[in-house]
């Protein structure tokens, strides 16, 4: 199978992450994707083109940081997992690109254009120190975007269906800097509660984050 290069894929600790661009239409990607039987029926029931492209550059990816082309499945909770594959696997997508995210450890990845606007919906996600924090940074737009980021992965990350955002994702106080950085915070859906250390990166006018489980306590 005929596979466009990726504009990005490199290693983390225990796994490894893509990075595509949307830059072709969905008529272009059909025609180097080999469907399952399975697979052309959930593409056929898509309606929108953004939907299309999606759906086929997350494979044609993932496809790509395997070597083989493997299927994607969900669990009853809507997490994605691999077929006949080890790996956990992880997907996020903005308006301008499409990461996937490969570990041996259950992690989750999220990717947002640093302009998206998450002002109106702040109080929705945030605790009211986080929001303090925020609100008393110099940069409080990006730093909105890292912490909805964080929390999206986080919840990717995790086996429920259903997290309080604000109450249940907790992240810490940390220092923004340019171009990458490490935070950590907190998951306390139950007992034990776990702790995650989250790693994040900016790229092309987005920013993407991921977090891996350090302990439960």
């Amino acid at each position: 199978m005929e596979i466009m290069p990726a504009i990005k894929i490199f290693d983390i600790e225990n796994g490894k992450m893509g990075i595509w661009k949307f830059q072709e239409s969905s008529e272009k990607l059909q025609q180097i994707f080999r469907f399952s039987e399975k697979e052309k029926k959930e593409f056929q029931s898509i309606k929108y083109e953004n939907r299309k492209k999606e759906f086929l550059t997350i494979r044609l990816l993932l496809a790509h940081m395997l070597g083989e082309k493997t299927e994607i499945l969900y669990s009853e909770s809507g997490k994605p997992q691999l077929k006949n594959n080890p790996f956990f696997i992880s997907i996020s997508h903005s308006a301008d690109l499409a990461v996937v995210l490969l570990s041996e450890k259950n992690a989750g990845v999220d990717v947002e254009n640093v302009h998206r606007n998450t002002e109106k919906i702040a109080t929705r996600f945030l605790s009211e120190d986080e929001l303090n924090e925020i609100n008393n940074s110099q940069k409080p737009q990006l730093l909105r975007i890292l912490y909805w980021c964080a929390k999206e992965a986080a919840f990717k990350f995790s086996v429920w269906s259903e997290i309080e955002f604000k109450s249940q994702i907790n992240i810490h106080k940390f220092e923004l800097n340019a171009e990458c950085g490490i935070f950590f915070g907190l998951l306390s859906k139950k007992l034990p509660h776990t702790n995650l250390t989250f790693h994040y990166f900016f790229f092309e006018n987005n920013v993407i984050v991921y977090c891996v489980e350090v302990e439960k306590s």
